[in-house]
């Protein structure tokens, strides 16, 4: 193999792409151009590639072997994989370390690689056409120059904090360095990702280069020069003194010793759970039987174009290249609908999600009308909650809509097998309960009632997954699985505002918590009428247990609700307050697997992180 790797020509690469298929449990290649080495990233077991402990070690053989090398005239890191450069480190290594030694050691050799990286006397480039993120970006970070594509599904940043870690390869002071410490603490401590358009602006990448250059190394190679970046010479705008290279080895031990703190905490450990969750659940087959298949899917029709209705056929739209018609009896709420579209097309142009043009021929795909299209092949329905308008409808679309068109609800109180008696065909007909607004909220529920097809489901299921939402299937039973936890949680934080605790400490401890938004706050963010319609449709099926408080079921009390968050009220301690809201979630949740609305507990943590924001730090669970 290493005289593989020195020969040059192009039987070494056969050679190596060989050995690894035979031998190798990861995908990364190391070959020459043109004198010009080449390591390139393409793990042919995952959907992106990782920077595990085994490709570590690869590499650093392959950089000592370059430090050597006085023939080599560059060393390039590229991306075999579409819209991924390197995703970090493997979520299933970090939860793995069992002891601060370990985690240091980890840390110890992703440095001394990417130290190696630094230390090297040719050019160094990164080429990005796809997402690099945590241990990806630290290691591009280490490259004396970052070349990136305009490729709209390029993300940037170190997510690290979001999982309850922080970075371990050296990636805070690199940032540091090459962006300035304001900056990078900001993106540091936030988690927050970027588009490669903004990673030019902070001066993360170095230059824009064309997608047919990407794989033109030679060619790219010439403007670069022998030295490009850090660390040929500090920035003069940045501060010298501790940031500078003489104080690394300082920084790097604080860096391995903050992350082997923080990664053998719970915390940290639930956080890499809810990633490794969420990975697990995006493409997860609901449905085993290879017998039913998902049908194709050409037209969509959204009914009823309010809020939801309006973020249904955005989130369609955007992700799925097929037609949506959306319908409403009011012209009125449809023109708002058509202008609330073209507003989060263009906020999305502005944020680099779409070029403008794209923006533009995916919001042509969307046509609004008062009478519902008839060449549907699947209908959401999103009107008000209400049960006779929505039976109504459906006996309706069974008469102009296709026999093969699937209908759907996105009730998220009324029970799926009542709303399927009015139709005659109720074997195509299920419940599919999207979270506001649409297009952000990942999680969906899928309620089929006991006439709903396999077929049915699994094209509803295949339908989401293909938007980029991760779908759960759920048993038809009074507030599905979401709401049978969240409802009693709102309206036992208004029975703390009635006992007179102040409405900012009950918010505050939630807060406080992790979770995005305080439990009062959030029922004005619903509204309170929708709220207490939800909440009164599950009193009645589950009696006392989720009684709604007098002061959200009373329409003139309501007002206290609204001026309750800057009423002073009587003192309770946060972890009280906390505690006692948690119970109640705590005993929604035990009921959902009494009841067998979902068969583990694990589907709960997932739903409550995607549907709510419940912190992925955290778990409902006591034990």
């Amino acid at each position: 193999m290493k005289r593989c790797l020195n020969q040059g020509r192009a039987e070494s690469r056969y050679a190596i792409n060989l050995y690894r298929l035979l031998f190798c449990p990861f995908m990364l290649d190391y070959y020459k151009s043109d004198n010009i080495g080449i390591i390139e990233f393409n793990d042919r077991d995952s959907r992106v590639n990782l920077l595990s402990s085994v490709n570590i070690d690869e590499m650093r053989s392959i950089v000592d072997s370059l430090a050597k090398d006085t023939i080599t005239r560059a060393l390039f890191f590229i991306s075999g994989k579409k819209d991924i450069f390197l995703a970090g480190a493997d979520i299933k290594e970090l939860i793995a370390l069992e002891t601060k030694e370990e985690a240091e050691l980890f840390c110890k050799k992703g440095q001394e690689l990417l130290d190696g990286i630094e230390r090297l006397k040719m050019p160094t480039v990164a080429v990005l056409d796809g997402s690099c993120i945590g241990g990806g970006l630290e290691l591009a970070l280490s490259c004396k120059t970052i070349l990136a594509t305009g490729n709209k599904r390029i993300r940037i940043g170190l997510p690290e904090v979001k999982l309850g870690i922080s970075p371990g390869f050296g990636g805070t002071r690199r940032l540091a360095r090459k962006i300035g410490l304001r900056r990078a603490n900001g993106l540091i401590n936030s988690g927050r990702l970027v588009s490669s358009r903004e990673a030019l602006k902070l001066k993360i990448v170095d230059k824009f280069i064309l997608e047919s250059e990407k794989v033109d190394c030679k060619r790219l190679l010439k403007p670069l020069g022998r030295c490009v970046g850090y660390p040929k010479g500090q920035p003069t705008h940045l501060p010298r003194g501790r940031l500078s290279p003489e104080y690394a080895g300082e920084l790097d031990s604080m860096e391995r010793e903050i992350f082997s703190k923080k990664i053998l905490r719970e915390e940290a450990k639930n956080g890499l759970g809810s990633f490794l969750l969420v990975s697990k659940y995006k493409k997860h087959a609901w449905l085993d039987s290879v017998e039913y298949k998902a049908s194709p899917l050409k037209n969509c029709g959204v009914i009823g174009a309010g809020a939801m209705g309006r973020g249904i056929a955005y989130l369609v739209s955007s992700r799925l290249d097929i037609s949506i018609s959306v319908t409403d009896v009011n012209r009125v709420i449809l023109k708002k609908a058509k202008a609330a579209i073209k507003k989060i097309y263009a906020d999305a142009v502005k944020k680099d999600i779409f070029p403008n043009e794209d923006a533009a021929s995916r919001f042509r795909r969307v046509s609004y009308a008062s009478v519902q299209a008839a060449d549907l092949d699947i209908v959401i329905e999103s009107i008000t909650e209400d049960i006779s308008l929505k039976n109504k409808l459906f006996s309706g679309l069974e008469k102009t809509l296709a026999r093969e068109c699937i209908i759907t609800t996105n009730t998220s109180c009324f029970s799926v097998e009542e709303l399927a008696g009015s139709l005659i065909y109720a074997d195509r007909f299920v419940g599919m309960h999207f979270f506001n607004p649409a297009y952000k909220m990942k999680l969906v529920e899928v309620v089929p009632s006991t006439l709903t097809s396999k077929a049915t489901l699994k094209t509803v299921v295949c339908f989401l997954q293909d938007m980029g939402r991760i779908p759960v299937i759920v048993k038809d039973s009074p507030g599905f699985l979401v709401n049978r936890i969240l409802l009693p949680y709102l309206n036992e934080a208004v029975f703390m505002l009635e006992e007179g605790i102040a409405a900012g400490k009950i918010d505050s401890a939630m807060l406080d918590f992790g979770m995005p938004v305080g439990p009062l706050q959030l029922l004005k963010d619903i509204g309170l009428d929708v709220a207490c319609k939800a909440g009164k449709t599950l009193e009645e099926k589950l009696g006392s247990r989720v009684k709604v408080p007098q002061t959200l079921a009373n329409k003139d009390l309501r007002i206290r609700l609204l001026e309750a968050q800057h009423c002073q009220g009587r003192a309770m301690r946060s972890e009280d307050i906390r505690n006692r809201l948690l119970e109640t979630m705590r005993r929604g949740a035990k009921a959902c697997l009494e009841k067998n609305i979902v068969d583990t507990p694990e589907v709960i943590d997932l739903a409550l992180f995607l549907g709510i924001g419940f912190p992925g730090c955290k778990r409902i669970w006591k034990n």
